[in-house]
């Protein structure tokens, strides 16, 4: 069964990975700017990514980036993005060198999975899943995200952890 190797409160590995708009999206460059939420799919669950973009307002409201990180995505999801224009990063990782910094799990294995990281890249939130589904409503992303937001020293009202 697939399990997260990076576990909450741990900062997250940095990578590089192309947009399918060409740019590099870089977690780095959101260091002290913005909270992330990162998605693990080992196979692009299109139903989830239309709702995901439903959600995404909500979720950037709390000062967040979201991005998907999948094997498959460029192929699958360019259909996807020219039906309909995402509102996130998709992010290509053919050969799961990303995906494998993040998630261990056997050959062929299905999964889905969600890192929520405050400003500095600490996780604070990690779930690994047999599928998409089983990931946390897009209303409990939000819950934390507020909540990491209140643990936040230079905004109003945070404390330091």
């Amino acid at each position: 069964m697939a399990k997260s190797l990076v576990p909450e409160r741990s900062i997250i590995p940095l990578f590089h990975l192309q947009t399918k708009d060409g740019e590099v999206f870089d977690p780095s460059s959101y260091k002290r700017k913005k909270n992330l939420v990162l998605f693990f799919m080992t196979r692009p669950d299109l139903d989830f990514l239309m709702r995901l973009d439903e959600a995404a307002a909500a979720i950037r409201q709390q000062n967040a980036v979201i991005a998907v990180v999948c094997p498959a995505c460029s192929e699958v999801v360019g259909a996807l993005y020219q039906a309909h224009r995402l509102s996130f990063a998709v992010l290509s990782d053919e050969k799961m060198e990303v995906v494998r910094q993040f998630i261990s799990f056997a050959d062929k294995e299905v999964f889905a999975a969600l890192f929520i990281t405050d400003r500095y890249g600490d996780v604070f939130f990690e779930y690994v899943e047999t599928a998409a589904a089983g990931l946390p409503p897009f209303e409990d992303i939000v819950k934390s995200l507020e909540f990491i937001e209140s643990q936040c020293p230079e905004c109003e009202g945070g404390t330091f952890r």
